[in-house]
């Protein structure tokens, strides 16, 4: 018997499904206002408008809270590559890599309108003292590296058309509302925003969407938006994984 006859259906999708932990970055969120209020701590608000990159030094060891919006993790290559490593939602938070001294290997740029709490390294530190605040933030970094490994799997283990599907399954979690049996996604994304989210063409994001559109997985509507069936999508990640049918019954497969 090999490692692989023993994994199931279930356990091989929650591998490629990336988890947010949304729960885990409100409480953590709810913590900083609150500190921000109750001490002396030395924050600053930054306001972004759409399309606008933040401007860092690098390694400047602050940690920057989405109050409202959301920001691409974006990284450019020697030839000018855009490549989107990461989208980040209200409540999350991004720059805690630069805290050590290590420069951040990403540009973030705000997708929408966005408004960003900063805090600087001391700052930080200090907020941490707080055991309640500590012990939230240390979970949210274990999640923050399961989705990583996640994303790390989608883009060495799956082709260019899956990977879009696990996207949009994402974007249902991060940005999504309930609207019937499909998830409304809020933000309307442009087709090259998604080809440098999966690393692929923009004509070949056009294809796949209206492979998914044929397939009933997404319904587009004529201001852009898009509305996602999870179970759809992912009864189709389950086929090309070549698992048969991934009907597993989990409307929170994305909650």
């Amino acid at each position: 018997m090999t490692l692989a006859s023993t994994r199931t259906a279930t356990s091989v999708l929650d591998d490629m499904l990336v988890p947010r932990g949304s729960e885990l970055t409100l409480r953590l969120m709810k913590g900083v206002r609150s500190a921000l209020y109750a001490h002396p701590v030395a924050a600053r608000r930054v306001a972004l408008a759409a399309g606008e990159l933040l401007q860092t030094d690098g390694a400047d060891g602050r940690v920057y809270f989405i109050d409202s919006g959301a920001i691409f993790l974006e990284h450019y290559s020697p030839t000018g590559r855009r490549t989107i490593i990461d989208m980040l939602s209200k409540n999350e938070y991004f720059g805690e890599d630069s805290l050590p001294g290590m420069p951040n290997q990403y540009i973030p740029a705000a997708v929408v309108d966005t408004n960003l709490i900063v805090l600087e390294n001391v700052a930080m530190r200090d907020l941490l003292d707080e055991a309640n605040i500590c012990d939230v933030w240390l979970r949210s970094q274990m999640l923050k590296a399961r989705r990583h490994r996640s994303l790390l799997l989608q883009h060495t283990t799956s082709d260019c058309e899956a990977r879009l599907a696990m996207r949009l399954l994402d974007l249902a979690q991060g940005f999504g509302t309930a609207s019937g049996r499909s998830i409304r996604i809020g933000l309307k994304l442009r087709h090259e925003d998604y080809a440098a989210m999966i690393g692929t063409t923009r004509s070949r994001v056009g294809l796949f969407l209206q492979r998914f559109t044929d397939r009933g997985m997404i319904r587009r509507t004529p201001c852009g938006a898009i509305h996602a069936d999870p179970r759809l999508i992912v009864d189709y990640l389950m086929e090309r994984m070549g698992l048969g049918s991934g009907r597993l019954g989990r409307p929170d497969a994305v909650a």
